[in-house]
């Protein structure tokens, strides 16, 4: 049975995963990020975990390495370009794992890999014209067409994020850009909406957070539907002119702002139908994702099995 060996890289853990050709996951575990040294020394705790764990696997099984990592990818596959929660600038990561275990290795923003994964195995299974959209502490995404993922011509392809929002207020963003959509859009973007309407109307609250706001909604409060409403119409502008100018089948809305379920999307829908094209309306769907925390291990593994990338 071919397997492929899933590495996804985050700021605080590398979670691994040895996954078979038809999608099921059958080993997993992870290790803490090494971030020293600008970290110098991940590539090798990589090697060395994968070595540890995959003792008891035949070698020629495993087929190939997917990694997913936080940042983008070079054009040609091969290198990090760039990613700040790592210290990576430019590491060659695929031809650094790939000579040091005697295989192939595919190299995937993580985004990405998520955006696959929810296509092989998730929200998105038999679409291949999709947009998927994670609202975490952040706002990133990844573009599918014709089953391809869309990495772009300086790899910033899916940086959904970073679409510019008008606004009076100045909000800076991890990009360095003002304004961006994840500034306003993401868990802590919507945060800062509700605060600065608590600020507005003299109320405190400390360590207010997105959780608190929705548990909130329920309870009818004006000002958690206040900042909902201001959130919802910014990112569902936003979604519209996507979906207008890539005429995709579907969204795909992950991430941990997505776990407020239809309190979100449903708003979110309505938002979304008022502003796409009129032949494009009620012919596309928007949904919560499937897979949660395996949809990168799993988009990591559908790019070596299927080099969809």
């Amino acid at each position: 049975m071919k397997k492929v060996i899933s590495v996804d890289i985050g700021g605080t853990a590398v979670k691994f995963a040895l996954i078979s050709e038809n999608g099921e996951v059958l080993k997993k575990w992870n290790i803490d990020t090494n971030v020293t040294d600008n970290g110098g020394h991940l590539p090798d705790d990589i090697v060395d975990s994968v070595k540890m764990n995959t003792v008891d696997t035949e070698n020629d099984e495993i087929i190939g390495i997917g990694i997913g990592v936080p940042g983008p990818i070079s054009n040609n596959g091969g290198n990090v370009l760039k990613a700040v929660n790592l210290g990576w600038n430019n590491v060659p990561l695929r031809q650094i794992i790939s000579a040091k275990l005697n295989l192939p290795v595919v190299l995937l923003n993580d985004a990405n890999a998520a955006t696959l994964g929810e296509m092989w195995k998730g929200a998105a299974q038999n679409k291949s014209n999709f947009v998927f959209i994670t609202l975490g502490t952040g706002v990133g995404g990844g573009i599918v067409i014709d089953g391809k993922v869309i990495n772009g011509v300086h790899s910033a392809g899916g940086e959904i994020g970073h679409i510019p929002v008008e606004s009076d207020e100045h909000r800076v963003c991890g990009c360095g850009n003002i304004n961006c959509l994840e500034t306003f859009a993401s868990a802590n973007g919507l945060v800062k909406t509700i605060s600065k309407i608590f600020e507005e109307n003299n109320i405190e609250k400390n360590e207010y957070t997105s959780v608190d706001l929705f548990e909130d909604l329920e309870k009818g409060n004006k000002y958690a539907q206040e900042a909902l409403d201001l959130t919802v119409k910014r990112l569902g502008l936003a979604i519209a002119g996507i979906i207008n100018a890539l005429d995709v089948e579907g969204v795909i809305i992950g991430g941990g702002l997505s776990n407020a379920g239809d309190a979100l999307l449903d708003p979110l829908r309505e938002q979304v139908a008022k502003n796409v094209f009129p032949q494009i309306r009620g012919n596309y769907s928007l949904k919560k994702a499937y897979l949660g925390n395996d949809a990168g291990i799993l988009g990591d593994a559908y790019a070596v099995f299927y080099g969809d990338i």
